[in-house]
């Protein structure tokens, strides 16, 4: 399928089936466009091409289709200021940050660095923001430079996972629907290079002054942290955590299927590889890495937490970038993650609101949704 005239689809490795979702019909996923017929577009070209796309409504209709997920390649995309010229033609609200665990760096408008953890490391299957009530709906990549070897991003369909996880562990997904997910994040006083590195200034610190006392500072940072949560503590070391309990098993608007929202999946991958599966939590690399509760605080059983683990990274598809790439994530419907790699790699993150509410709750009465229809949940 072709979002327009100018754009061809085409094929790669390893694209998954979307009725392997529990989708209606079958299309590759992600969707993957290029430039059709010869076509050599400049960033000029690239802008006005995407916002009518955008403007129709057709390449958000391609991307239900196709699952959640768009990779388009062959634009002339070289600089952040190019990325962010082309990504504003979606025609998306910026989306604000609050309690961001990464360490970022801005490069041009809404465009950062996507995560400056060392490329050594991994980044497991994840909702961008899964974790708290402020997350932004739509995320776009771009690839300015590319690895030696590895690097890949690879996309996860949050609503196959949850699909697998009801036909595999039913239980499990009832108790999730039941209780919820309580994950707990723990920001020092300085920045740490690792993949959840940011210090507490960095994660609230937005309206803290240099001249700000402790106590002044201190009110500033607690405003910020209580635009998402009201469960937070500072302990005597000078670290504050932030605890949130939130649903994962919910519902996707466009689709009406129950998708999975959350870092459940993330923070297990990352406790386990640094060692971090016991309190006080803190692993090999100097952060704090609690593994993901019950919302009621009770532990989540360790064959739940490798289970879906292991089900998110079957369903991965590897994005092996070429420079200029852009691919564009219905945050809801889809996970990333990333793979290490050699030489230099510059990946760049926008986050992205939409005016219109795309995931739903399932409402409290709510007791099974195993077997519910789309119109019986909605």
């Amino acid at each position: 399928m072709s979002s327009d005239h100018q754009f061809e689809a085409f094929t790669f490795d390893g694209q998954q089936d979307t009725t392997n979702f529990g989708l209606d019909t079958s299309a590759p996923f992600p969707l993957a466009l290029r430039p059709a017929n010869g076509w050599n577009p400049t960033l000029e070209d690239s802008i006005q091409a995407i916002r009518r796309l955008s403007e129709s409504g057709k390449i958000f209709e391609d991307v239900r289709i196709h699952g959640g997920a768009v990779l388009i390649r062959g634009l002339p995309i070289r600089t952040p200021q190019d990325y962010s010229e082309v990504a504003h033609a979606f025609g998306f609200l910026p989306h604000e940050e609050v309690g961001r665990p990464p360490l970022r760096t801005v490069l041009a408008p809404n465009v950062k660095t996507a995560n400056e953890g060392p490329p050594e490391l991994p980044i497991w299957p994840h909702s961008e923001y899964g974790w708290s009530t402020i997350n932004p709906s739509w995320l776009t990549f771009s690839c300015l430079d590319l690895p030696d070897s590895g690097g890949e991003t690879p996309v996860i369909s949050s609503l196959g996972l949850a699909a697998a996880l009801k036909q595999r562990a039913p239980e499990f997904v009832e108790k999730l629907l039941q209780k919820g997910v309580k994950y707990v994040y723990r920001y020092g006083l300085e920045d740490v290079k690792s993949n959840t590195g940011t210090s507490v200034i960095g994660a609230y610190g937005q309206h803290v002054k240099p001249g700000d006392d402790k106590e002044t500072t201190r009110r500033k940072i607690e405003e910020e942290v209580r635009r998402h949560s009201n469960r937070f503590q500072w302990h005597e070391d000078g670290s504050l955590s932030v605890t949130h309990i939130v649903p994962i098993i919910r519902i996707h608007n466009d689709t009406g299927l129950t998708t999975w929202f959350g870092n459940l999946t993330s923070a297990w991958g990352r406790s386990t590889y640094h060692g971090a599966t016991e309190f006080p939590y803190r692993g090999d690399d100097g952060s704090y890495h609690p593994p993901p509760e019950y919302g009621d605080g009770t532990p989540i059983e360790k064959e739940y937490l490798d289970l879906a683990l292991a089900l998110a990274e079957s369903l991965q598809v590897l994005v092996k970038w070429e420079l200029g790439d852009i691919v564009l994530l219905d945050n809801y419907a889809v996970m990333h993650s990333r793979s290490p790699w050699t030489g230099k790699r510059t990946v760049l993150a926008a986050l992205w609101n939409d005016p219109h509410p795309r995931i739903s709750d399932y409402p409290p009465s709510t007791r099974s949704v195993l077997d519910a229809s789309p119109e019986a949940r909605l």
